[in-house]
């Protein structure tokens, strides 16, 4: 019973998801940073994904982008800029910092892609328009 009421403590306590989202190309010269999704992600359209996420509620989506992208990545972010929304989607551009990528188990893998091999990857339509908008 104690376990059950610290357990519901901390889901109570817990911030909530909003439905907004905020995506980083991530990007060094012109290659751009890939995540391949986990198997419980692959339920959406594309294997790989990039960075980023949903918003916490009264979080500013820069902020949210910032937290998201080095959850999954251990990346520190600086500057993003914005490109586009789309739906519930925000993306932005940001230049890849240093240090190494160590992906969260959202995901399994990560790659570098080039810009001229990025119609090649298995990656949703408004992910690839975000990484063309990003390095034109």
């Amino acid at each position: 019973m104690k376990l059950l009421l610290e357990n519901w403590r901390e889901y109570i306590s817990e911030e909530k998801d909003i439905d907004k989202v905020a995506k980083a190309v991530i990007y060094d010269g012109d290659e751009v940073l890939l995540l391949k999704r986990s198997n419980y992600m692959e339920k959406h359209s594309g294997a790989w994904d990039l960075p980023g996420g949903h918003l916490v509620e009264g979080e500013d989506i820069e902020e949210g982008l910032i937290r998201e992208v080095e959850e999954e990545t251990g990346l520190k972010i600086a500057d993003p800029v914005e490109l586009f929304s789309r739906g519930n989607t925000t993306f932005y551009k940001a230049v890849m910092p240093e240090g190494s990528v160590e992906i969260s188990n959202e995901h399994t893998e990560y790659k570098m892609v080039s810009i001229d091999n990025i119609d090649d990857q298995e990656l949703s339509t408004k992910y690839r328009d975000a990484v063309k908008e990003a390095l034109k």
